[in-house]
């Protein structure tokens, strides 16, 4: 796993320990929030001062940063050895449980972002390959939300599924593309005027419309 990849798996990592989201740790940073993502990605790198500054605010080194965890970190059986026998049963469990993820759970290819709100560029290369429990019947391709305008069901920075297909229903979820650019809306069709209403599932944002032989459907998104 190269050290770009393993970077943003741990400032994602840090980053949730912290309960912050994409944006306020920028805020935090003092980097935009399309800065963290990338990071979190593995599509972008920053400065090795940069990841200095990042390893103090999250109070570890710049070695956990890019190589991850130390060997010494996370010696679970001197913890374990510690814990009464109630919290060691409660480990054993959460252990099986994660032996057998592994062993038996499946795998995603993660493609690029996905907008939720005003449409992002997004690239055709696989930026990493995720273990997961859980991918739905019918998914081919995962892509990271970026935004918060499909919240409650779908949350900034998780990952949507979809399968590919050129074609929706009305009222169905989809990725569409725009001008070479990617958005995950409600996909409603104006047979009137010919256009289409790409709806968020948040109410704080207006429908986006798009005259119909704009959009693109690259998928229907499974959940």
């Amino acid at each position: 796993m190269t050290s770009n990849i393993i970077f943003g798996q741990m400032i994602d990592y840090y980053r949730r320990q912290k309960g912050l989201t994409m944006e306020e740790l920028g805020k935090e940073l003092g980097k935009a929030k399309s800065s963290i993502s990338r990071w979190i990605s593995g599509e972008r790198y920053p400065k090795i001062e940069e990841i200095e500054e990042i390893a103090k605010y999250f109070n570890t080194d710049v070695e956990t940063l890019i190589f991850g965890a130390k060997r010494n970190q996370f010696d679970i059986t001197t913890i374990y050895n510690q814990l009464t026998p109630p919290r060691q049963t409660k480990v054993y469990e959460f252990a099986e449980y994660q032996l057998d993820e592994q062993e038996n759970g499946k795998t995603v290819l993660i493609y690029g972002q996905t907008a939720a709100g005003e449409p992002i560029e997004y690239g055709q290369d696989i930026i990493r390959e995720e273990a997961t429990s859980y991918i739905p019947d019918g998914a081919e391709v995962a892509l990271v939300i970026n935004g918060d305008s499909m919240e409650p069901d779908f949350k900034d920075g998780s990952i949507v599924y979809y399968k590919k297909q050129p074609t929706l229903e009305t009222g169905e979820l989809g990725i569409f593309e725009i001008d070479g650019a990617v958005t995950f809306k409600k996909y409603k069709p104006n047979y009137e005027d010919e256009t289409i209403h790409l709806v968020s599932l948040n109410q704080d944002y207006e429908d986006m419309i798009f005259p119909g032989d704009k959009v693109k459907v690259l998928g229907k998104v499974i959940w």
